[in-house]
């Protein structure tokens, strides 16, 4: 029997449709000194030159700047290549590279792009050696010099990383200016900021950003920082605030991973290294970012007070059948004391005790109308800033008036459409709005001193009064004013060890002290005082002493 029955089954490749003959471009260089010496022109010329020869049309053009090629998606003009190509419905026939260095150095990765581009029906053409995805050795031949881009990178980083890491010990900056800062030195990207020598400033935003960290420090929220900072017109992201927290370059720290340790860089500190790890120990205690207490109200000095034996907070607990709070050391046994005082219980409640520890920094009248020059004194003093911050924003506010001046003029004039014009005037309105807000505060603040001094008198001479009275935000607030460390207690003598007080209330103390004849209260020691009074930055706030 012949075969001939059987050849219709024999499956045969369908016909070729007509090729696509447009084309798109990607030029690259990889610093501002190839860009200058005419390397994107050669690229465009061999480029433009191989789609002429081989009939195609070029339709779009990416690249032309100069882009490291050390990661392909860091790449601002390279991401706009690979989503075009995804988006667009009708795609070009294929991309056209110079050489395939310019277009990847990744290896792998640039090698899986090149997969997702053929599966698209994109091809990649070499235009230098004429070779592409076309035909199967094309391929292999594209991804061959992809690796060998990889290999050129790896050998190129074995000679220049020693020299990278002697500069970074030597105490420079290596990559690009963080923000605050701006770089001139022999590595700089920017050919303008070119110098012998490296040197790494703070600019202008620096300046506005060490009002930030002083907020920060003292305790201010994030969301209110990012609004403070817009008012004299620094734009900041809440996830970019977080990552500066968290960068010890702004304390003139180097923590570059080519170095074994840490080390002082040659650069000026936005923010002190004392003050930059309190901020590090504010975040550690609430990673979210926002103050979250789960504690009881009626045991307020939870976390506050320290155990004398092991150094660790105490916790609290309530006996919920006789509806009793205590609190308790979870490490040391035994090391439990009531909080309040009841007609049952053996000892006095360290509620009590608390109130009394209090009463010896009651303030001595006669010491009311020296206490009264001071306050206003400092708060002259420590508003400096508050005063140059008010300059800014009068200077900030000028600028938006002569911007929405101009905008006018430019709706006038036809340049920019009605519907451009209200999107802009919006903006502009907004922070106008947002700066004459923060100028009433700072009036406001200056018009209430008289009342913020009567009432720093009367929370200093009534300091016990104000926590028992007060409800449980004010009693962690004056627990925190006074005692920022929290506070030591013996759980056997009952005895309370103070350390690191407020400067303030420790003078306070001890003029009561010399007052009323007393040599020495053992109850109560100073092992330690603070060199601060309430941080920088002196407002008419309750508690801002």
């Amino acid at each position: 029997m012949k075969t001939d029955f059987f050849n219709s089954f024999i499956k045969k490749d369908k016909e070729e449709k007509a090729v696509n003959n447009e084309v798109w471009i990607y030029t690259r260089v990889s610093s501002k000194d190839q860009e200058s010496n005419n390397s994107l022109q050669v690229q465009k010329e061999s480029t433009e030159n191989y789609a002429i020869k081989n009939g195609l049309v070029i339709t779009k053009w990416f690249g032309h700047t100069y882009e490291s090629a050390r990661g392909d998606f860091t790449r601002k003009e390279f991401r706009e290549l690979i989503n075009s190509i995804r988006k667009v419905k009708k795609k070009p026939y294929a991309i056209l590279i110079y050489i395939m260095s310019r277009f990847s150095r990744s290896g792998g990765s640039g090698i899986g792009l090149v997969n997702e581009f053929m599966e698209l029906g994109v091809h990649i053409i070499e235009t230098q050696s004429g070779i592409g995805t076309q035909t199967d050795m094309g391929e292999f031949q594209i991804n061959q010099k992809l690796l060998d881009a990889r290999k050129e990178n790896m050998d190129r980083l074995k000679s220049t990383i020693p020299g990278m890491k002697k500069f970074v010990e030597n105490g420079n900056y290596l990559g690009n200016a963080p923000r605050g800062y701006k770089i001139y030195g022999p590595r700089t990207a920017n050919y303008n900021n070119r110098e012998p020598k490296q040197r790494m400033i703070i600019n202008d935003e620096g300046k506005q950003m060490k009002k930030a960290w002083k907020w920060k420090v003292n305790g201010e929220r994030d969301y209110i920082i990012i609004e403070k900072l817009a008012r004299f017109g620094v734009i900041i992201s809440k996830q970019t605030l977080s990552c500066i927290w968290r960068n010890p370059t702004y304390c003139g720290i180097s923590t570059n991973k080519l170095l074994s340790k840490s080390i002082r860089g040659n650069w000026d500190r936005i923010v002190s290294e004392k003050d930059f790890i309190k901020v590090q120990q504010l975040l550690e205690k609430n990673k979210s970012g926002y103050s979250v207490n789960k504690t009881c109200e009626n045991r307020p000095l939870t976390k506050h007070l320290i155990c004398s034996k092991c150094g660790k907070p105490m916790s609290g607990y309530e006996v919920k059948k006789k509806r009793v709070h205590y609190y308790k050391c979870q490490t040391c046994k035994n090391a439990t004391v009531n909080a309040n005082t009841t007609k049952k219980s053996r000892h006095i409640g360290v509620h009590d005790t608390y109130v009394e520890l209090l009463n010896k920094f009651k303030m001595p009248d006669d010491l009311i109308g020296l206490y009264s020059k001071q306050l206003k004194y400092t708060y002259a003093n420590l508003n400096v800033e508050e005063s140059e911050n008010t300059d800014t924003m009068e200077k900030r506010l000028k600028e938006l008036k002569k911007k929405d001046e101009v905008l006018v003029d430019k709706l006038i004039s036809g340049t920019i459409n009605d519907s451009v014009y209200e999107n802009m005037k919006s903006k502009i309105d907004d922070e106008i709005k947002g700066i004459l807000v923060e100028l009433e505060k700072s009036n406001d603040k200056i018009s209430n001193l008289e009342n913020f001094v009567e009432k720093s008198i009367s929370i200093s001479q009534n300091i016990s009064n104000y926590w028992s009275s007060g409800d449980y935000r004010t009693k962690i607030m004056i627990q925190d004013l006074l005692f920022p460390d929290g506070i030591v207690l013996n759980t056997e003598k009952r005895q309370y060890l103070t350390k690191n007080e407020n400067l303030v209330f420790v003078c306070i103390e001890e003029i009561a002290r010399e007052t009323r004849g007393q040599k020495k209260d053992f109850s109560v020691k100073n092992t330690e005082k603070s060199d601060e009074v309430a941080g920088a930055g002196f407002e008419p706030t309750t508690f801002g002493l």
